[in-house]
């Protein structure tokens, strides 16, 4: 008897490896903007994130066809910054880690792949990452709905929720966005940032695509700024310059009275969703403001006008989301092992653990 007749549903995957995602030729529409060509493009040039290689591979299954972008890594301050909410004690790789994609996407893994394409990203990439000499091969960011079928393609060494995103549907209108929220304090807080910013002469400008460009260096300063009141500086020219090329791909500006920054979100505005991806808030100016409030309400206003269902206000700021009712999505990094070593196991464990307790404490408080 032969193989087939043995193993009649056996599927062949074909795939091949690439130094530049140019040279990969077109799939259908990405799931989400951190699925597209134009994100994973993106990296090919950051520096911010310390990528030492950049490996794209392309599977062929039948007559789908699916890609797969691996950054080997030697220092990724978002990952140090989830270090330091998690409050461990220690660094948790000790060399270079190769990852897929970066987890600077807000979602990762392979949306509607089946899992003979997963189990050939997976036994490729840990392949790739024992060559290169890192630590692990990590599966970044996997959302709820493909965990089971990574874990069903190939069993990973650990786990671990860096972090939850946050939906919520935002209905026709701003007052039905904010029926859904879990107290009518939230919903007067809400109103009341937004009117406090308006009154103080806040007016939003809207830059699509490049159009972003000319303000990055304002932007980008005030990102850092924002994001190192929590931990690290996250975010640079050389990461956010190519992402305005990333479909959808807007600005939410908050403009004061005299046409200066106040602050804004980079944004994607992608198939039935807003997706706020990084905030950044003006440090130096009246921090009664809440411009980071103000700029909410004004991203349920331009989802509605655009046409979109769906708020995705991204990572982090747990309290503030919870307030605000929105669900949350765990994202899942799935840990694939170039070589036993059970005091990384643990260390991933005391992570995994630590960042729960963070969020957990966040919660309690909103």
């Amino acid at each position: 008897m032969s193989l087939t007749a043995l193993r009649p549903n056996v599927r062949t995957v074909n795939s091949s490896w690439h130094s530049s995602v140019a040279a990969l030729p077109a799939v259908h529409r990405a799931a989400t903007p951190f699925h597209s060509r134009e994100w994973a493009a993106a990296w090919q040039t950051v520096r911010t994130e310390l990528v030492r290689g950049r490996h794209h591979l392309f599977l062929q299954d039948g007559t789908r066809q699916h890609r797969m972008s691996f950054y080997q890594v030697s220092d990724s301050p978002l990952w140090r910054a989830m270090e330091g909410d998690a409050g461990v004690t220690r660094p948790t790789f000790e060399a270079d880690v190769l990852y897929s994609p970066s987890i600077y996407g807000e979602y990762g893994g392979l949306p509607s792949a089946p899992v003979p394409v997963l189990a050939e990203t997976v036994d490729r990439g840990r392949h790739l990452a024992r060559e290169l000499g890192t630590e692990a091969l990590v599966i970044a960011n996997i959302p709820p709905a493909e965990r089971s079928l990574w874990r069903e393609a190939r069993t990973p060494d650990a786990e671990v929720v860096l972090s939850w995103a946050h939906r919520a549907r935002v209905g026709s209108s701003v007052e039905e966005f904010i029926a859904n929220f879990p107290s009518s304090e939230a919903g007067r807080e809400f109103r009341r940032q937004h009117r406090r910013g308006t009154d103080a002469g806040l007016t939003l400008k809207v830059a699509r695509g490049t159009e972003l460009l000319p303000y990055l260096p304002q932007f980008t300063a005030q990102a850092r700024a924002t994001s190192e009141r929590h931990g690290l500086a996250l975010y640079g020219t050389d990461m956010l310059t190519p992402l305005t090329r990333v479909p959808g791909a807007v600005g939410l500006l908050a403009e004061h009275a005299d046409g200066t920054l106040a602050g804004g979100l980079f944004c994607f505005r992608y198939g039935s969703a807003l997706y706020l991806w990084a905030p950044a808030i003006d440090q130096t100016r009246d921090s009664n403001l809440h411009t980071y409030g103000w700029l909410m309400y004004e991203s349920v206003q331009y989802a509605i006008a655009t046409g979109a269902s769906v708020l995705d206000a991204g990572r982090g700021n747990y309290a503030y989301k919870a307030r605000l009712g929105m669900l949350p999505v765990a994202l899942t990094s799935a840990v694939y092992l170039t070589r036993p070593n059970p005091h990384l196991i643990s260390r991933l464990g005391a992570l995994h653990t630590g960042l729960n307790q963070h969020v957990l404490r966040a919660w309690n408080k909103a």
